[in-house]
């Protein structure tokens, strides 16, 4: 097998962190040193020799390839010189070295519209007095516009020259016809006089008869009315023009930022282009220079440094290497397969994932799956022996009459095998799982620093997660093992199942206290060994919840805080129904319980995600498997599970 890897030299002679070039090591892996060591020579001497024949054919090659660059940038430089030069062409007056001009060119413009508009006012005027002089002259006879100077005007000799033709004609038409020729000249003579005295004094130059020729008074005024208009006309057309101009001159202005832009762009992309073009004549000068060295020099670029040597020592396995590897492909193995464990396993499984996922919440109690404990306890008399009965106190006399539990053992009712195996904490009160409800109620306790009543919400993010399990157990133990007085209250109207744990009927539930006056004292039941009282939901209607919204719930819960030491609410789940979010700001305290393999880590971060109320929140994970418990409590467990009792 041979290998070439690339390294720093240094050129007396090895490897070092002197004056380093860049190079190659070559080597040749074979069982026998000696044809290794020969073939490594081979390899060097050989990889020397084409690399000098491929180092000239890239001179060379590298040569025409840059002439023709060269080539091909040139008539491309030339195109955008022309493309330059049209473009300055085509805008010329819109370039931005013309932009001082334009301005003052429009400042020029601005300065003659002035002049021009104030010169056309003035005869504007002028015409507008003689037009009145006219006007009163025709109808009075008198003007006073440069009197004493026009009566003793003489009269145009046109209107002279007028009507000696007309005489000549009227001679002519005595002796001739009127397809005379020297009539049919003397007609056009007479109209062209005409045309020039109507041209000059206006169309009253001549009157009705057409013999008499104009007062010179009139004569003079309606000269100058003619001059003035004539003045006027030429104003006006300059002012058209001037106007158009200073128009030209503004949208030349207008434009100039936009042709400066695209100037700039060519501009760019010539000098671009152009800068390109000289560093291509550089590199070809150099590669002239190379390839003219390179023809003179015997040598290539590579020489040898260090000849092959006989190997000391097998090259393979590298133990060091090996051992490296492996331990980094076992990190990363183990760590890939606890990533696809979570990614397979989204649920919860130990009081860790609870404790690491939930930065928020902390950790209440860990209570085992205690399924087990049924199949272990069929033979009768197995059942362990509660603990003594705590007396009753802190109600008045009329409570304890209103509420005596009924004495009915709870092993002969219907369907008590069902509830039992949910009681643990009444059946197997020395039981791991019982033993749990107990840390429980202490850290519960210790949570509350006041000693004030205190209500708290069980609740958990989906059905069948065991909030019903929960709220009685820990009820019936903060009652039986820490003497408080305890109010289980059903809120769930959906699946009341408190009411399975009740040992005698009651007629009442939440629902009518809600709906009505009733005395919460008659919508509970107590149980006969502990001071622990359930509330059910009661008849369920549909306008369950909107009692809770029309703040009837903090009605009923302020008279039970003066009754009762702990208030456990057993809330309906928080994703399917919206109950949840009424029934946050009424409560103390939220308990959130996690199902064991079953409650996804998404479904719980969801319903924490959806409570607003400011409220503690506490997590109790429930049905955690035997091996996912720490040692150190099933090592306890079976050491009490053999104490008599």
């Amino acid at each position: 097998m041979t290998k070439v890897e690339r390294a720093l030299i240094d050129p007396a002679g090895g490897k070092g962190s002197g004056n380093l070039v860049d190079g190659f090591v070559v080597s040749f892996l074979d069982r026998d040193p000696q044809t290794a060591r020969r073939v490594t020579a081979r390899i060097a001497d050989k990889f020397i020799e084409e690399n000098n024949i491929e180092r000239e054919k890239e001179i060379e090659g590298t040569g025409e390839f840059l002439e023709e660059e060269l080539r091909l940038m040139k008539r491309e430089l030339e195109k955008r010189e022309e493309n330059i030069s049209s473009f300055k062409k085509s805008h010329l007056g819109n370039l931005p070295q013309q932009a001082d001009n334009n301005l003052r060119a429009l400042d020029r413009a601005e300065a003659e519209i002035a002049a021009t508009n104030e010169s056309l006012q003035r005869h504007s005027d002028k015409l507008g007095n003689l037009n009145q002089e006219v006007h009163l002259y025709r109808t009075t006879g008198q003007s006073s516009f440069r009197s004493g100077t026009t009566h003793s005007m003489e009269p145009d000799p046109l209107f002279r020259h007028l009507k000696e033709l007309r005489e000549k004609l009227v001679k002519l038409r005595a002796e001739f016809w009127d397809g005379y020729p020297e009539i049919i000249l003397t007609k056009e003579e007479i109209r062209q006089t005409e045309e020039e005295l109507t041209k000059v004094y206006g169309p009253d130059a001549l009157r009705a008869d057409k013999t008499a020729p104009l007062d010179p008074v009139l004569q003079d005024l309606l000269k100058q009315q003619s001059e003035a208009r004539t003045e006027i006309a030429l104003l006006r057309q300059r002012l058209e023009q001037l106007r158009t101009t200073k128009s030209d001159l503004e949208r030349r202005l207008d434009r100039s930022p936009a042709v400066e832009q695209e100037l700039l762009v060519l501009e760019r992309d010539y000098n671009n282009l152009k800068n390109n073009y000289a560093m291509l004549l550089d590199k070809r000068l150099h590669t002239r220079v190379e390839e003219n060295i390179g023809k003179r020099q015997k040598g290539g670029k590579y020489r040898i440094l260090d000849r092959a040597n006989l190997p000391g020592e097998p090259a393979i396995p590298n133990k060091p290497r090996v051992l490296v590897l492996g331990f980094l492909f076992g990190c990363v193995l183990g760590a890939g397969l606890s990533v696809l464990r979570e990614h397979l396993t989204p649920q919860f499984r130990s009081a860790e994932d609870v404790e690491f996922l939930l930065a928020g919440p902390r950790l209440l109690a860990a209570i085992p799956d205690f399924s087990s404990l049924w199949r272990t306890a069929s033979a009768p008399g197995y059942f362990q022996a509660p603990a003594l009965p705590r007396p009753l106190s802190g109600m008045t006399a009329r409570s304890q009459s209103e509420i005596i539990p009924s004495r009915q053992p709870l092993a002969e009712r219907s369907g008590s095998h069902e509830i039992d195996r949910r009681f643990v904490a009444k059946m197997f009160p020395r039981s791991m799982a019982a033993e749990q409800y107990r840390v429980a109620a202490a850290r519960l306790q210790l949570l509350n620093m006041t000693g004030a009543p205190m209500v708290v919400a069980v609740t958990s993010a989906i059905k069948g997660e065991g909030k019903t399990t929960t709220v009685i157990n820990l009820g019936y133990t903060l009652s039986r093992d820490f003497g408080k007085r305890v109010l289980v209250m059903d809120c769930d109207f959906v699946y009341p199942e408190i009411k399975a744990f009740l040992e005698s009927p009651v007629r009442y539930g939440l629902v009518d206290c809600l709906r009505s006056d009733i005395p919460v004292q008659q919508a509970m039941s107590a149980f006969t060994d502990v001071p622990c009282w359930i509330m059910p939901a009661g008849e369920a209607v549909a306008d369950s919840n909107e009692l809770l919204r029309a703040g009837q719930l903090g009605r009923v819960l302020s008279q039970l805080r003066e009754e009762f030491d702990y208030i456990l609410i057993n809330a309906p789940p928080i994703l399917p129904v919206a109950t949840m979010n009424v029934l946050e700001s009424h409560c103390d305290f939220l308990l959130l319980v996690v199902r064991a393999n079953l409650t996804s880590k998404q479904a719980v971060k969801q319903a924490l995600g959806a409570l607003r109320a400011d409220r503690p929140i506490h997590v109790i994970l429930n049905g955690v498997a035997s091996n996912s418990l720490p040692s150190y409590m099933l090592d306890y467990a079976v050491s009490e599970s053999r104490v008599a009792v």
